[in-house]
């Protein structure tokens, strides 16, 4: 049988696209890992900013839009640059799922609240 073999800058991979996210040697020293809920992987995405990483893996990762951006345990914006070797992870803080803010808390009833 002849084979005819590509050359390794033609080769792409699996997938057939040669111009992803996965591409290039240095991949590996871009890897940040990346978590949001039950979701953790290391990707290559060093030097991208948080908004960006949110952007292109909202669906991948199922991040929330409101969902606070923590880059090795401190919070920032979308526009903080995540370099390699970093965690970020996507996060909503506890309680905010409910319709009263913690800033405004209920008052409790008071016998004047019912006199007539």
């Amino acid at each position: 049988m002849n084979e005819i073999t590509r050359p390794i800058a033609e080769n792409a991979g699996p997938s057939g696209a040669g111009t992803g996210l996965f591409d290039g040697n240095d991949s590996a020293s871009q890897l940040v890992t990346v978590s949001s809920g039950p979701y953790l992987e290391q990707l290559p995405v060093g030097n991208m900013t948080t908004g960006e990483i949110r952007r292109r893996f909202a669906d991948r990762f199922d991040i929330d839009p409101q969902a606070q951006a923590v880059l090795d345990g401190q919070v920032v914006g979308d526009e903080t640059i995540v370099h390699a070797g970093q965690a970020l992870m996507f996060t909503r803080r506890a309680g905010e799922k409910g319709s009263r803010s913690a800033r405004h808390p209920v008052r409790p009833a008071t016998v004047k609240d019912f006199a007539g």
